[in-house]
């Protein structure tokens, strides 16, 4: 329900930034784009202006000076005013007046219509606005070239242009802010199942110390009387198998019951520096009694582990015991350990038929067994303690083969 829940929030929380962002983008894009749009309208209506004024000096038959005045806003660049045979009549630079005009430009200025209008690049490099118009005066019509500076327009352009690096900046830390407030809300959603995990476990711990108690206390009046029964009944008496399954029955609840108490109890850590060979040896003289398989120990007499020491070879030996029950009575048990960062890995290897697929996820979990015989608290009871430790386990398939249970603790300095 909490992850369901996780989810949803994810899926709104992204698609609300998704669709905030997709409106800025679409607004920037129509701001920048109406920008564009009104430079070059201003630019275009700047230039109808200025040739309205010029045909209408030209039709007055104003002087050279007057139409020079036409023709002195700062924003033109430059103008002329030509026969349609390509003679310039008129031309902002005195010099260039009298001058003829190539053939194919008067023919493609002609074939344009009446207004022609395109972006330039001027000979000093700097952009312009070049404006063509054919003004109809008498004797004959004239040819009209308004070329005009772009930097107002320009300017406008650059600063809606700018606007994408706002956009930009405010879609990044829009993001951000999402992105952080995700992690924030997965790390509380988080802690808040855990805290209740182990309320959970603590209330479970409670319950089963309790019931555990209880029944020990019966099984232990089970138990004892069977025991005074079998020692009366002769060997070959048919009651003696019934009483002996009786006596083994509660042998294996009694063990239940003491896995039951050492996994809800809870812990206290004596950490001390523990060599990891001596250790290893220890747990395989406990584990490997009477069996016949191979083992190999490859640890260095240095390497040693900041840990709680019996808890350690508790770990250890659940660990050896289910790998020995996975190969049965052949095959080869490897303990070994190395430094790794600031710690130690050990690793438990077997080369048996390894982990079904669809285990893998409850390996660690309370009562969650493979063995006919067993409790399911081995492995629960070996992450609790090498967590408390500050330490990590994991047990993963070997590819060539078999598995591995792998135990990291910190350093013994």
């Amino acid at each position: 329900m909490r992850k369901n829940i996780l989810v949803y929030l994810r899926a709104g929380l992204f698609a609300f930034i998704l669709l905030v962002s997709t409106a800025i983008v679409l607004t920037v894009y129509q701001n920048s784009k109406s920008a564009r749009l009104l430079a070059m309208q201003s630019l275009e209506s700047t230039a109808l202006s200025i040739s309205a004024s010029a045909e209408s000096a030209l039709r007055l038959g104003s002087s050279q000076d007057e139409i020079r005045d036409v023709f002195s806003d700062r924003v033109i660049a430059y103008a002329f005013v030509a026969t349609k045979q390509g003679m310039i009549l008129f031309h902002t630079n005195r010099r260039l007046a009298g001058m003829q005009l190539p053939e194919n430009e008067v023919a493609e200025w002609l074939s344009s219509g009446t207004v022609s209008s395109r972006r330039v690049v001027l000979g000093t490099g700097l952009p312009a606005y070049e404006f063509n118009v054919i003004i109809q005066s008498e004797p004959e019509s004239k040819l009209l070239r308004l070329v005009l500076n772009t930097f107002p327009a320009d300017a406008v352009i650059a600063g809606a242009d700018k606007m994408w690096w706002l956009g930009g900046g405010v879609l990044f830390f829009l993001w951000a802010i999402g992105l952080l407030f995700e992690r924030t809300l997965t790390r509380y959603m988080k802690v808040q199942a855990q805290m209740e995990r182990q309320e959970n476990l603590a209330l479970i711990g409670r319950m089963t110390t309790v019931l555990a108690h209880e029944i020990r206390n019966s099984l232990g009046a089970v138990k004892g009387f069977s025991q005074l029964m079998a020692e009366g009944i002769e060997d070959g008496d048919p009651r003696k198998p019934a009483v002996s399954s009786v006596i083994k029955g509660a042998e294996r609840i009694e063990g239940l019951v003491n896995d039951m108490l050492l996994f809800s109890r809870d812990e206290k850590y004596d950490l001390e520096k523990v060599s990891v060979l001596e250790l290893s040896r220890e747990a395989i003289g406990i584990s490997l009694q009477d069996w016949t398989g191979q083992t190999s120990v490859d640890v260095n007499e240095d390497i040693a582990v900041y840990a709680d020491r019996e808890k350690l070879l508790r770990a250890l030996v659940n660990g050896i015991k289910n790998a020995r029950e996975s190969l049965g009575d052949e095959g080869l048990i490897r303990i070994s350990a190395k430094p790794s960062g600031n710690g130690v890995e050990i690793c438990i290897e077997d080369n048996g038929a390894g982990i079904s697929p669809s285990d893998m996820p409850r390996l660690f979990s309370p009562f969650f067994t493979t063995k006919a015989a067993g409790t399911g608290l081995g492995l629960a009871y070996s992450k609790k303690v090498i967590e408390g430790m500050g330490g990590k386990i994991i047990l993963l398939n070997i590819e060539k083969g078999g598995a591995v249970l792998k135990i990291s603790l910190p350093r013994g300095s």
